[in-house]
């Protein structure tokens, strides 16, 4: 999703995470796939991709507070050759007292900005 120069402030991005987080929560793989894409997709349908990596990681979720909502966090990173701006990061509930971990990459040259979901994740296992 290509984002207006007025959209990489840290309330931007959170507001981003947070329909992320939402879309997922739902199950909605297509409506995030469509809003977001996937860098991680390969070779696979974007909204499929996102739904296998949402169930693997599901499956060994990480382990967090009981009762507690998780805040967004973006993190910016320092000035670079790649292009690579900030991360969101979303702690998305599967259970009581387990969540996976949802992470949008924001990426681009100068005020040219894409926000994109780049990883699903569990515990490793």
């Amino acid at each position: 999703m290509k984002l207006l120069p007025s959209q990489t402030d840290e309330v931007s991005l959170s507001a981003f995470g947070e329909k992320a987080r939402a879309l997922l929560i739902q199950h909605d793989y297509s409506g995030l796939a469509n809003q977001f894409g996937y860098a991680l997709a390969y070779e696979r349908a974007p909204s499929a991709a996102i739904e296998a990596d949402f169930l693997s990681a599901a499956a060994s979720p990480h382990k967090v507070a009981s009762g507690t909502h998780q805040p967004i966090a973006v993190k910016y990173f320092a000035p670079n050759d790649t292009g690579l701006f900030a991360v969101v990061e979303c702690t998305v509930p599967v259970a009581e007292g387990a969540a996976v971990l949802l992470e949008l990459i924001v990426a681009g040259k100068g005020k040219e900005k894409h926000i994109t979901v780049e990883d699903i994740s569990g515990v490793a296992a």
